[in-house]
């Protein structure tokens, strides 16, 4: 599953005079990681105008993959267009952390239960429990930045788990904006979210539908308030 949200590229590759198929769509994600990654780690800050042309010589593009890549984080509220002028970054409100907690309430939970299913059945949770390992060790080592990227594949492995790709991939324009929660707010109750995943991923091993997708709810709900806490005062809509 492509997943630039979660590992994006770290270099892109400068365009050729070619930007069809395959390749263009390539690149079109590249520039979209590198944009988010900018976006998320506040190098492109809320009103922050970005015009094409100077987009394509920051990441040494055309200007198609960086029009593809602006329209994709529209998409996803990070971006807002406004005609003939552009677009725009977006601030994040209130609103937008509580429908994204809504959301993944509506899906988590129930991509949980699927994956203990297929378990159950006599699918591997092999995957997930390495995602988990990982992202415990880099935690431990101090690596706040590698582990909470792994902390996110972790939830996109689940969905995955589940068997269901239409599943998995209505979380994809969440994980943009999980991750910018999620190094905002890497200390907000870390340890308590470790335990979780491990739980999470205990029951689904486990075989045990009804205990991960229980988990899985609360495990989403517990950290809303937190997280709205670290986050101080945002825009409202």
């Amino acid at each position: 599953m492509t997943d630039p949200a979660v590992a994006a590229p770290a270099d892109i590759a400068p365009a050729g005079p070619e930007e069809g198929g395959e390749g263009a769509e390539a690149l079109a994600d590249s520039v979209y990681g590198a944009l988010l990654r900018d976006i998320v780690g506040d190098e492109l800050r809320p009103g922050t105008w970005l015009k094409e042309r100077e987009l394509s010589e920051r990441y040494g593009v055309s200007r198609v993959p960086v029009r593809q890549a602006l329209h994709r984080l529209e998409s996803e509220g990070f971006v807002r267009a406004s005609p003939r002028r552009g677009a725009v970054v977006s601030p994040v409100t209130t609103a937008d952390i509580d429908e994204l907690f809504d959301a993944r309430l509506c899906i988590e939970p129930f991509a949980a239960r699927q994956a203990a299913l297929r378990v159950a059945a006599g699918g591997s949770a092999a995957r997930l429990a390495d995602v988990l390992a990982a992202s415990e060790a880099s935690f431990a080592e101090g690596d706040d930045r590698d582990g909470i990227t792994l902390n996110l594949r972790f939830h996109a492995e689940v969905l995955e788990l589940s068997g269901n790709s239409l599943l998995a991939r209505s979380l994809q324009p969440m994980l943009g904006r999980m991750e910018w929660i999620f190094r905002r707010t890497s200390h907000a109750g870390e340890p308590d979210q470790l335990r979780e995943h491990r739980a999470l991923h205990d029951a689904i091993a486990a075989g045990n539908a009804d205990l991960a997708a229980a988990i899985a709810y609360a495990h989403i709900e517990r950290g809303r308030v937190p997280a709205l806490e670290a986050l101080g005062p945002l825009p409202t809509p």
